[in-house]
């Protein structure tokens, strides 16, 4: 058992490497990079969580797990790259794949606020407004003069707004469209209206002509 803790904390420590490695490079502007290195970061840890070899059958199982710094470290480790790819995915502005990294970093650590955070953001420029006031809403339980946070409550409120344009643009279109199609239908019944009133006048004074007289002479040579 303590070699295979002495082996955790080994790809742990090579984890977090990788992740510090992440970092500088997202501080740099490199976001290809630390992505690199984050996922690297994954390949470390993946498999480690609740790692307990041969204890299928051990008793303990069955009761309460307690309390395992080793695991602790390892999942919150997790909940911090997650979190991380999810700022490089806001920075290439994919904002589905930053919602899947935050959720998966919230997934590990629900109080990672950071994460909580770059999900409200990514929701915001994703449109989904609903889920963003949420995010933003238990953000501001936590830490209600936090400027950034702030800061996405008005870029939310700007969301709003442009929606409201956005929609009110499209009713305004539908009715414009409706209009012309109404007036376009209108004016083609007026044509046939006036045709068929022609129609019936020359029917009318066709009827007056003395059928024995021919209405068409032709010349001879």
């Amino acid at each position: 058992m303590q070699s295979n803790n002495a082996n955790n904390e080994e790809k742990l420590a090579s984890g977090k490497l990788e992740k510090d490695q992440g970092n500088e490079y997202f501080k740099k502007g490199e976001i290809k990079n630390a992505l690199r290195h984050y996922h690297l970061a994954l390949f470390h840890l993946n498999g480690l969580q609740n790692n307990k070899t041969f204890a299928v059958f051990r008793k303990e199982q069955e009761e309460e797990p307690k309390n395992d710094p080793l695991q602790e470290d390892i999942t919150k480790t997790m909940s911090v790259i997650y979190s991380n790819l999810a700022a490089c995915h806001i920075k290439e502005q994919n904002w589905d794949k930053a919602i899947s990294y935050a959720n998966k970093a919230l997934k590990h650590d629900p109080e990672n606020t950071k994460a909580l955070f770059r999900r409200a953001q990514a929701y915001i420029n994703e449109g989904n407004t609903t889920r963003a006031r949420e995010d933003l809403e238990k953000l501001t339980v936590k830490n209600p003069d936090d400027a950034a946070v702030k800061r996405e409550w008005y870029n939310l409120k700007m969301k709003d707004k442009e929606q409201d344009e956005k929609q009110r643009r499209e009713l305004k279109g539908m009715f414009n469209r409706k209009k012309k199609q109404d007036e376009k239908e209108e004016e083609e019944k007026k044509i046939e209206e006036s045709e068929d009133d022609t129609y019936t006048s020359a029917s009318a004074s066709s009827s007056k002509t003395n059928p024995m007289e021919p209405r068409f002479i032709e010349l001879e040579d």
